[in-house]
């Protein structure tokens, strides 16, 4: 697979935090992960802590997924990448920061996670968000990087299909439950 520095791997996780940002979108919340593309071998993650991965560990562990490009990305986009994505690696993974995300969903807002700006406490999707912000001054679906959920980056991409190529895409089938909630929604 040719991957590049930049690009966005999303994965599904069956996570209880997904499922709860599951039931209060009104669109379906499939990937519950993401990670950058540093290198065709190495992608930035934030897990349990803020790290660098092996790619093909991460397709070893999650059988859905969803690979993603912008098509303008600069090459000095990616410098400023590889410059900035590490000086965070090796922080705890933000725990407070998803109590932050759960109460946005709740009352549909990014007041609670804005408020807490630290590039310190990240969970995944802010850390790709932060990323992006910092290196090419992109907000995925124009949420600033502190609020950034995997779903807000696949929401980008599927309004802005000029912007971002699907290099490859194994997706999750919709559960009982997302298809009884469509179809609630779209009543």
């Amino acid at each position: 697979m040719d991957l590049q520095t930049g690009d966005i791997i999303l994965t599904s996780k069956k996570s209880v935090i997904a499922r709860f940002m599951d039931f209060f979108q009104k669109d379906p919340c499939i990937w519950g992960h993401v990670l950058v593309v540093k290198d065709p071998k190495i992608g930035w993650e934030a897990s349990w802590k803020i790290r660098e991965v092996e790619i093909k560990k991460v397709f070893e562990k999650h059988k859905y997924y969803k690979i993603l490009r912008k098509r303008d990305l600069s090459d000095r986009q990616k410098e400023l990448m590889i410059e900035l994505a590490p000086k965070i690696i090796g922080r705890v993974y933000g725990i407070r920061r998803i109590f932050l995300q759960l109460l946005d969903q709740v009352f549909h807002t990014n007041w609670f996670t804005t408020a807490s700006d630290s590039i310190y406490c990240q969970v995944c999707s802010s850390y790709a968000a932060w990323i992006y912000e910092m290196a090419c001054r992109y907000k995925f679906n124009g949420v600033p990087w502190q609020s950034c959920d995997p779903d807000d980056i696949e929401d980008d991409q599927l309004a802005h299909p000029e912007t971002w190529v699907t290099l490859q895409e194994r997706r999750l089938r919709r559960s009982k439950w997302q298809s009884l909630k469509r179809l609630l929604i779209l009543r």
